[in-house]
Protein backbone atom coordinates (compact mmCIF):
# COMPACT_ATOMS: atom_id res chain seq x y z
CA UNK A 1 0.00 0.00 0.00
CA UNK A 2 2.87 1.92 0.61
CA UNK A 3 4.37 1.65 -2.87
CA UNK A 4 0.74 2.80 -4.19
CA UNK A 5 0.58 5.51 -2.25
CA UNK A 6 3.99 6.59 -3.01
CA UNK A 7 3.71 6.42 -6.44
CA UNK A 8 0.33 8.65 -6.55
CA UNK A 9 1.98 10.87 -4.90
CA UNK A 10 5.11 10.99 -6.94
CA UNK A 11 2.29 11.49 -9.89
CA UNK A 12 0.80 14.06 -8.22
CA UNK A 13 4.26 16.19 -7.23
CA UNK A 14 4.94 15.72 -11.22
CA UNK A 15 1.26 17.18 -12.03
CA UNK A 16 1.96 19.94 -9.98
CA UNK A 17 5.14 20.31 -11.22
CA UNK A 18 3.68 20.55 -14.51
CA UNK A 19 0.98 22.85 -13.35
CA UNK A 20 1.98 25.69 -15.74
CA UNK A 21 1.40 23.94 -18.89
CA UNK A 22 -1.69 22.35 -17.19
CA UNK A 23 -2.91 25.67 -17.45
CA UNK A 24 -1.85 25.65 -21.31
CA UNK A 25 -2.57 22.83 -22.85
CA UNK A 26 -6.12 22.43 -24.12
CA UNK A 27 -7.98 20.95 -27.10
CA UNK A 28 -8.75 17.19 -28.33
CA UNK A 29 -6.06 14.38 -28.65
CA UNK A 30 -6.49 11.37 -30.72
CA UNK A 31 -4.53 8.21 -29.17
CA UNK A 32 -4.21 5.07 -31.30
CA UNK A 33 -3.19 2.09 -29.36
CA UNK A 34 -3.95 -2.32 -30.05
CA UNK A 35 -4.87 -2.59 -26.38
CA UNK A 36 -7.63 -0.17 -25.40
CA UNK A 37 -10.87 -2.77 -25.95
CA UNK A 38 -9.00 -5.33 -24.68
CA UNK A 39 -10.57 -6.53 -21.07
CA UNK A 40 -7.39 -5.42 -18.33
CA UNK A 41 -5.18 -3.20 -20.06
CA UNK A 42 -7.96 -1.32 -21.99
CA UNK A 43 -9.76 -0.32 -18.56
CA UNK A 44 -6.39 0.54 -17.14
CA UNK A 45 -6.10 3.36 -19.96
CA UNK A 46 -9.52 3.93 -19.58
CA UNK A 47 -9.04 5.09 -15.94
CA UNK A 48 -5.45 6.86 -17.19
CA UNK A 49 -7.44 9.02 -19.96
CA UNK A 50 -10.05 9.89 -17.15
CA UNK A 51 -7.54 10.55 -14.68
CA UNK A 52 -5.36 12.75 -16.92
CA UNK A 53 -8.70 14.69 -18.07
CA UNK A 54 -9.44 15.50 -13.98
CA UNK A 55 -5.92 17.23 -14.61
CA UNK A 56 -6.33 18.90 -17.52
CA UNK A 57 -9.68 19.77 -17.43
CA UNK A 58 -9.50 21.44 -21.14
CA UNK A 59 -7.78 18.44 -22.78
CA UNK A 60 -10.08 15.98 -24.68
CA UNK A 61 -8.80 12.39 -25.61
CA UNK A 62 -9.84 10.84 -28.62
CA UNK A 63 -9.18 7.05 -27.45
CA UNK A 64 -9.57 5.03 -31.10
CA UNK A 65 -8.51 0.94 -30.52
CA UNK A 66 -7.26 -0.33 -33.64
CA UNK A 67 -7.11 -3.59 -35.25
CA UNK A 68 -3.36 -5.27 -34.44
CA UNK A 69 -3.33 -7.24 -37.10
CA UNK A 70 -3.18 -4.07 -39.68
CA UNK A 71 -2.37 -1.30 -37.19
CA UNK A 72 1.08 -0.42 -39.36
CA UNK A 73 -0.47 -0.43 -42.29
CA UNK A 74 -3.26 2.42 -41.20
CA UNK A 75 -0.32 3.99 -39.30
CA UNK A 76 1.08 4.23 -43.19
CA UNK A 77 -2.26 5.58 -44.49
CA UNK A 78 -2.10 8.52 -41.63
CA UNK A 79 1.44 9.54 -42.14
CA UNK A 80 0.75 9.22 -46.16
CA UNK A 81 -2.38 12.22 -45.35
CA UNK A 82 -0.22 13.65 -42.25
CA UNK A 83 -3.63 13.07 -40.13
CA UNK A 84 -4.24 10.78 -37.63
CA UNK A 85 -3.20 10.47 -34.05
CA UNK A 86 -1.62 12.67 -31.73
CA UNK A 87 -0.27 9.58 -29.69
CA UNK A 88 0.43 6.47 -31.15
CA UNK A 89 1.81 3.18 -29.26
CA UNK A 90 4.00 1.31 -31.28
CA UNK A 91 6.17 -1.61 -31.30
CA UNK A 92 9.80 -1.47 -29.85
CA UNK A 93 13.19 -0.71 -32.28
CA UNK A 94 12.97 -0.95 -35.90
CA UNK A 95 9.95 -2.91 -36.03
CA UNK A 96 7.72 -0.34 -34.84
CA UNK A 97 9.05 3.05 -33.57
CA UNK A 98 12.58 3.06 -35.44
CA UNK A 99 10.98 2.29 -38.81
CA UNK A 100 9.25 5.65 -38.77
CA UNK A 101 12.03 8.35 -37.64
CA UNK A 102 11.16 10.08 -40.80
CA UNK A 103 7.74 11.21 -39.38
CA UNK A 104 7.55 11.12 -35.74
CA UNK A 105 8.54 14.16 -33.70
CA UNK A 106 11.96 13.65 -31.51
CA UNK A 107 11.38 14.29 -28.29
CA UNK A 108 14.82 14.99 -26.66
CA UNK A 109 14.22 18.39 -25.94
CA UNK A 110 10.94 17.60 -23.97
CA UNK A 111 12.73 14.78 -22.00
CA UNK A 112 14.68 15.80 -19.09
CA UNK A 113 17.19 14.04 -17.08
CA UNK A 114 15.56 13.45 -14.18
CA UNK A 115 12.37 12.04 -16.48
CA UNK A 116 15.39 9.82 -18.79
CA UNK A 117 16.78 8.37 -14.92
CA UNK A 118 13.47 7.20 -14.40
CA UNK A 119 13.11 4.86 -17.22
CA UNK A 120 14.91 1.83 -19.01
CA UNK A 121 14.29 1.24 -22.54
CA UNK A 122 15.74 4.29 -24.17
CA UNK A 123 18.11 2.20 -26.77
CA UNK A 124 14.90 0.62 -28.31
CA UNK A 125 13.68 4.49 -28.82
CA UNK A 126 16.55 5.71 -30.14
CA UNK A 127 18.04 6.12 -33.58
CA UNK A 128 20.60 3.86 -34.16
CA UNK A 129 19.84 2.20 -31.17
CA UNK A 130 21.33 4.86 -29.16
CA UNK A 131 20.06 5.52 -25.95
CA UNK A 132 22.13 9.10 -26.01
CA UNK A 133 20.53 10.00 -29.49
CA UNK A 134 17.72 10.94 -30.81
CA UNK A 135 14.94 9.87 -29.18
CA UNK A 136 11.45 9.13 -31.19
CA UNK A 137 9.17 7.44 -28.15
CA UNK A 138 9.41 6.62 -24.41
CA UNK A 139 9.23 3.20 -23.22
CA UNK A 140 6.02 1.85 -21.69
CA UNK A 141 6.60 -1.41 -20.07
CA UNK A 142 9.22 -4.13 -19.24
CA UNK A 143 8.79 -7.20 -21.31
CA UNK A 144 10.48 -10.36 -22.52
CA UNK A 145 10.09 -13.14 -24.83
CA UNK A 146 9.53 -16.21 -22.66
CA UNK A 147 8.44 -19.96 -22.54
CA UNK A 148 5.78 -20.38 -20.28
CA UNK A 149 4.77 -24.45 -19.56
CA UNK A 150 2.42 -26.35 -17.71
CA UNK A 151 3.79 -28.45 -14.94
CA UNK A 152 1.00 -30.71 -15.35
CA UNK A 153 1.20 -32.02 -18.45
CA UNK A 154 4.88 -32.16 -18.32
CA UNK A 155 4.24 -34.31 -15.12
CA UNK A 156 1.82 -37.01 -17.41
CA UNK A 157 4.18 -37.39 -20.17
CA UNK A 158 7.02 -37.92 -17.59
CA UNK A 159 8.80 -34.97 -17.52
CA UNK A 160 10.41 -33.56 -14.89
CA UNK A 161 7.65 -30.45 -13.94
CA UNK A 162 10.68 -28.83 -12.35
CA UNK A 163 13.24 -29.38 -14.64
CA UNK A 164 12.01 -27.53 -17.54
CA UNK A 165 14.22 -27.56 -21.50
CA UNK A 166 17.60 -25.65 -21.20
CA UNK A 167 18.84 -26.19 -24.53
CA UNK A 168 17.22 -26.62 -27.68
CA UNK A 169 17.86 -30.67 -27.64
CA UNK A 170 15.95 -30.95 -24.23
CA UNK A 171 13.38 -29.06 -25.78
CA UNK A 172 12.59 -31.43 -28.69
CA UNK A 173 13.46 -34.37 -26.28
CA UNK A 174 10.33 -33.15 -24.58
CA UNK A 175 8.31 -32.44 -27.39
CA UNK A 176 9.09 -35.62 -28.16
CA UNK A 177 7.74 -37.03 -25.16
CA UNK A 178 4.63 -34.60 -24.82
CA UNK A 179 4.06 -36.02 -28.34
CA UNK A 180 4.15 -39.47 -27.28
CA UNK A 181 1.65 -39.13 -24.65
CA UNK A 182 -0.78 -37.25 -27.27
CA UNK A 183 -0.17 -33.91 -25.84
CA UNK A 184 0.23 -30.28 -27.84
CA UNK A 185 3.62 -29.96 -26.69
CA UNK A 186 3.33 -26.04 -28.58
CA UNK A 187 0.56 -23.85 -28.14
CA UNK A 188 -0.84 -20.64 -29.80
CA UNK A 189 -1.88 -19.65 -33.22
CA UNK A 190 -0.66 -18.30 -36.86
CA UNK A 191 -3.20 -17.47 -38.03
CA UNK A 192 -2.19 -13.69 -38.63
CA UNK A 193 2.13 -14.92 -39.10
CA UNK A 194 2.83 -13.22 -35.66
CA UNK A 195 2.88 -16.79 -33.06
CA UNK A 196 6.06 -17.97 -35.58
CA UNK A 197 7.36 -15.02 -35.02
CA UNK A 198 7.09 -15.21 -31.17
CA UNK A 199 8.75 -18.36 -31.56
CA UNK A 200 11.32 -16.96 -33.35
CA UNK A 201 12.30 -14.48 -30.51
CA UNK A 202 12.66 -16.64 -28.42
CA UNK A 203 14.59 -19.06 -29.89
CA UNK A 204 17.06 -16.36 -31.42
CA UNK A 205 19.27 -16.03 -28.25
CA UNK A 206 20.24 -19.66 -28.07
CA UNK A 207 22.03 -18.90 -31.07
CA UNK A 208 23.09 -15.81 -31.39
CA UNK A 209 24.64 -13.01 -28.59
CA UNK A 210 23.76 -9.98 -28.11
CA UNK A 211 26.73 -8.60 -30.21
CA UNK A 212 25.53 -11.01 -33.15
CA UNK A 213 21.98 -10.03 -32.19
CA UNK A 214 23.02 -6.07 -32.86
CA UNK A 215 24.08 -7.06 -36.50
CA UNK A 216 20.99 -7.98 -37.35
CA UNK A 217 20.15 -4.49 -37.07
CA UNK A 218 22.93 -3.26 -38.82
CA UNK A 219 22.55 -5.99 -41.29
CA UNK A 220 26.05 -7.28 -40.94
CA UNK A 221 24.38 -10.29 -40.07
CA UNK A 222 23.03 -12.40 -43.10
CA UNK A 223 19.59 -13.76 -43.52
CA UNK A 224 20.84 -16.22 -45.57
CA UNK A 225 24.10 -17.10 -43.96
CA UNK A 226 24.55 -20.48 -42.26
CA UNK A 227 23.49 -19.30 -38.30
CA UNK A 228 20.35 -17.89 -39.59
CA UNK A 229 20.19 -20.63 -42.17
CA UNK A 230 20.55 -23.33 -39.05
CA UNK A 231 18.01 -21.23 -36.54
CA UNK A 232 15.41 -21.01 -39.16
CA UNK A 233 16.05 -24.65 -40.02
CA UNK A 234 15.26 -25.32 -36.23
CA UNK A 235 12.00 -23.63 -36.43
CA UNK A 236 10.62 -25.12 -39.09
CA UNK A 237 11.40 -28.80 -37.81
CA UNK A 238 9.45 -27.68 -34.87
CA UNK A 239 6.55 -26.61 -37.05
CA UNK A 240 6.74 -29.36 -39.26
CA UNK A 241 7.11 -32.19 -36.75
CA UNK A 242 3.71 -32.99 -35.69
CA UNK A 243 4.18 -30.78 -32.25
CA UNK A 244 1.89 -28.17 -32.40
CA UNK A 245 -1.91 -28.64 -33.18
CA UNK A 246 -3.40 -29.13 -36.30
CA UNK A 247 -5.46 -26.10 -36.38
CA UNK A 248 -2.33 -24.06 -35.45
CA UNK A 249 -1.83 -22.09 -38.73
CA UNK A 250 -5.68 -21.27 -38.83
CA UNK A 251 -5.43 -20.47 -34.94
CA UNK A 252 -5.78 -16.64 -33.13
CA UNK A 253 -2.01 -16.62 -31.26
CA UNK A 254 -3.68 -13.41 -28.98
CA UNK A 255 -6.94 -15.22 -28.54
CA UNK A 256 -7.95 -18.16 -29.01
CA UNK A 257 -3.88 -19.86 -28.81
CA UNK A 258 -4.09 -18.15 -25.49
CA UNK A 259 -7.36 -20.02 -24.46
CA UNK A 260 -5.96 -23.21 -25.37
CA UNK A 261 -3.38 -22.63 -23.12
CA UNK A 262 -5.61 -21.38 -20.34
CA UNK A 263 -7.30 -24.87 -20.79
CA UNK A 264 -4.61 -27.08 -20.80
CA UNK A 265 -4.72 -28.07 -24.37
CA UNK A 266 -0.82 -27.96 -24.86
CA UNK A 267 2.22 -27.72 -23.13
CA UNK A 268 4.34 -24.96 -23.97
CA UNK A 269 3.58 -21.52 -25.50
CA UNK A 270 6.20 -18.85 -26.82
CA UNK A 271 4.63 -15.68 -24.48
CA UNK A 272 5.75 -12.04 -23.09
CA UNK A 273 6.54 -11.56 -19.55
CA UNK A 274 4.10 -8.60 -19.32
CA UNK A 275 1.27 -7.65 -22.35
CA UNK A 276 -0.84 -10.37 -23.49
CA UNK A 277 -0.14 -14.52 -24.07
CA UNK A 278 0.88 -13.47 -20.70
CA UNK A 279 1.26 -14.79 -16.93
CA UNK A 280 -1.82 -12.14 -16.42
CA UNK A 281 -3.81 -14.66 -18.39
CA UNK A 282 -2.34 -18.08 -17.31
CA UNK A 283 -1.81 -17.86 -13.69
CA UNK A 284 -5.34 -17.65 -13.07
CA UNK A 285 -6.04 -20.98 -14.62
CA UNK A 286 -3.00 -22.53 -14.26
CA UNK A 287 -2.21 -21.63 -10.94
CA UNK A 288 0.84 -23.79 -9.46
CA UNK A 289 1.17 -25.63 -12.51
CA UNK A 290 2.48 -22.59 -14.33
CA UNK A 291 5.90 -22.60 -15.03
CA UNK A 292 8.39 -20.42 -16.77
CA UNK A 293 11.89 -20.97 -18.90
CA UNK A 294 13.87 -18.53 -21.26
CA UNK A 295 15.62 -19.09 -24.34
CA UNK A 296 17.13 -22.47 -24.91
CA UNK A 297 21.03 -22.63 -25.47
CA UNK A 298 21.97 -23.89 -29.09
CA UNK A 299 25.48 -23.04 -30.51
CA UNK A 300 25.28 -20.07 -27.44
CA UNK A 301 26.02 -21.33 -23.93
CA UNK A 302 24.44 -18.65 -21.63
CA UNK A 303 21.49 -17.33 -23.60
CA UNK A 304 20.49 -13.52 -23.50
CA UNK A 305 16.49 -12.95 -22.14
CA UNK A 306 15.32 -10.98 -25.28
CA UNK A 307 13.58 -8.13 -23.64
CA UNK A 308 11.40 -5.03 -24.77
CA UNK A 309 10.78 -1.52 -23.52
CA UNK A 310 7.39 -2.84 -23.85
CA UNK A 311 4.64 -0.98 -26.30
CA UNK A 312 6.15 2.35 -26.80
CA UNK A 313 4.36 6.03 -27.02
CA UNK A 314 5.36 7.79 -29.69
CA UNK A 315 3.99 10.99 -31.16
CA UNK A 316 4.12 12.18 -34.86
CA UNK A 317 5.79 14.92 -36.21
CA UNK A 318 1.86 16.39 -38.13
CA UNK A 319 0.24 16.36 -34.27
CA UNK A 320 -1.12 19.94 -34.01
CA UNK A 321 -1.23 19.49 -30.42
CA UNK A 322 2.14 17.91 -29.48
CA UNK A 323 2.24 20.03 -26.20
CA UNK A 324 -1.06 18.01 -24.78
CA UNK A 325 0.17 14.95 -26.47
CA UNK A 326 3.66 15.05 -24.54
CA UNK A 327 1.82 15.87 -21.98
CA UNK A 328 -0.38 12.88 -21.92
CA UNK A 329 2.72 10.71 -22.65
CA UNK A 330 4.35 11.86 -19.92
CA UNK A 331 1.66 10.82 -17.22
CA UNK A 332 0.90 7.36 -18.58
CA UNK A 333 4.43 6.42 -18.88
CA UNK A 334 4.65 8.18 -15.35
CA UNK A 335 4.85 6.62 -11.87
CA UNK A 336 0.83 7.04 -11.87
CA UNK A 337 0.62 5.32 -15.10
CA UNK A 338 3.07 2.47 -14.40
CA UNK A 339 1.05 1.69 -11.17
CA UNK A 340 -2.18 1.87 -12.72
CA UNK A 341 -1.56 -0.32 -15.46
CA UNK A 342 0.31 -3.10 -13.03
CA UNK A 343 -2.73 -2.78 -10.49
CA UNK A 344 -5.38 -3.54 -13.25
CA UNK A 345 -3.68 -5.55 -15.64
CA UNK A 346 -0.48 -6.94 -14.90
CA UNK A 347 2.11 -4.70 -17.43
CA UNK A 348 5.39 -5.04 -15.73
CA UNK A 349 6.96 -1.42 -14.93
CA UNK A 350 9.81 -0.12 -16.18
CA UNK A 351 9.48 3.02 -14.59
CA UNK A 352 11.36 3.31 -11.54
CA UNK A 353 8.95 5.56 -9.41
CA UNK A 354 6.74 2.72 -9.26
CA UNK A 355 7.86 -0.64 -7.54
CA UNK A 356 5.83 -4.08 -7.88
CA UNK A 357 4.38 -4.99 -4.57
CA UNK A 358 5.65 -7.91 -2.15
CA UNK A 359 2.04 -8.65 -2.32
CA UNK A 360 2.53 -10.11 -6.27
CA UNK A 361 2.50 -13.07 -6.80
CA UNK A 362 6.07 -15.19 -6.11
CA UNK A 363 5.78 -16.09 -10.29
CA UNK A 364 5.77 -12.85 -10.66
CA UNK A 365 8.41 -11.31 -8.48
CA UNK A 366 10.79 -14.53 -9.18
CA UNK A 367 10.49 -13.30 -13.35
CA UNK A 368 11.29 -9.80 -12.65
CA UNK A 369 14.32 -11.26 -10.83
CA UNK A 370 15.30 -13.36 -13.33
CA UNK A 371 15.60 -10.71 -15.82
CA UNK A 372 17.22 -8.10 -13.08
CA UNK A 373 19.79 -10.84 -12.07
CA UNK A 374 20.61 -11.95 -16.25
CA UNK A 375 21.63 -10.87 -19.48
CA UNK A 376 18.82 -9.21 -21.62
CA UNK A 377 18.92 -7.68 -25.14
CA UNK A 378 16.26 -6.53 -27.87
CA UNK A 379 14.12 -9.51 -29.13
CA UNK A 380 14.97 -10.02 -32.41
CA UNK A 381 12.20 -8.81 -34.34
CA UNK A 382 12.89 -5.23 -32.69
CA UNK A 383 15.88 -5.36 -34.72
CA UNK A 384 14.76 -6.55 -37.74
CA UNK A 385 13.33 -3.92 -40.38
CA UNK A 386 9.48 -3.64 -40.17
CA UNK A 387 9.18 -4.79 -43.90
CA UNK A 388 11.83 -7.59 -44.12
CA UNK A 389 9.80 -8.96 -40.46
CA UNK A 390 6.15 -8.89 -41.90
CA UNK A 391 8.17 -10.69 -45.37
CA UNK A 392 9.90 -12.94 -43.46
CA UNK A 393 6.39 -13.88 -41.57
CA UNK A 394 5.12 -14.96 -45.29
CA UNK A 395 8.45 -16.59 -46.45
CA UNK A 396 8.92 -18.82 -43.44
CA UNK A 397 5.03 -20.14 -44.10
CA UNK A 398 6.20 -21.16 -47.37
CA UNK A 399 8.73 -23.27 -46.52
CA UNK A 400 5.92 -24.84 -43.71
CA UNK A 401 3.93 -25.27 -46.90
CA UNK A 402 5.88 -26.74 -49.14
CA UNK A 403 6.19 -23.91 -51.55
CA UNK A 404 9.92 -22.87 -51.06
CA UNK A 405 12.77 -24.42 -49.71
CA UNK A 406 14.35 -22.98 -46.72
CA UNK A 407 17.47 -21.50 -48.72
CA UNK A 408 15.24 -19.90 -51.66
CA UNK A 409 12.96 -18.49 -49.08
CA UNK A 410 16.08 -17.06 -47.03
CA UNK A 411 17.98 -16.21 -49.90
CA UNK A 412 15.05 -13.74 -51.49
CA UNK A 413 15.13 -12.38 -47.74
CA UNK A 414 18.28 -11.27 -48.05
CA UNK A 415 17.67 -9.81 -51.57
CA UNK A 416 14.82 -7.41 -50.25
CA UNK A 417 17.66 -6.40 -47.37
CA UNK A 418 20.00 -5.63 -49.80
CA UNK A 419 18.22 -3.36 -51.82
CA UNK A 420 18.33 0.53 -51.96
CA UNK A 421 15.80 2.02 -49.66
Amino acid sequence: MQKLVGAALLSMTVLAGTAAVAQEISGEITVWDWQYNSEKWGAALKQLDAEFTAAHPGVTIKHVAQPHDTYYQLIQTANSSQSGPDVAMMHAGTFGVLNYTDVLAPLNARITPEFKASLKGWESVGGNFDANGQIYAVPGSLSGWVFYYNKQLFRDAGLDPDTPPKTYADLVAAADALKAKGIVAFGGGNSDGWGNLQYLNILFPGDFDAAQSAALATGALKYDGPEFTALNQHLVDLLKGGYFDPGYASTVHWTEGVAAFQAGQAAMIAGIASDTVSYNEFLPELGDDLGVFYAPADTVAAPYIPVSSGPVWTIPGYSKNQDAAWAYVEFITGPRGAAVQYEQAGILPINSGYTIPDTAPAFVRNMVADMQKSETFLYASSLMRQDIAFEWIRKIQDVVNGVAPLGQALGELQALQDKPQ
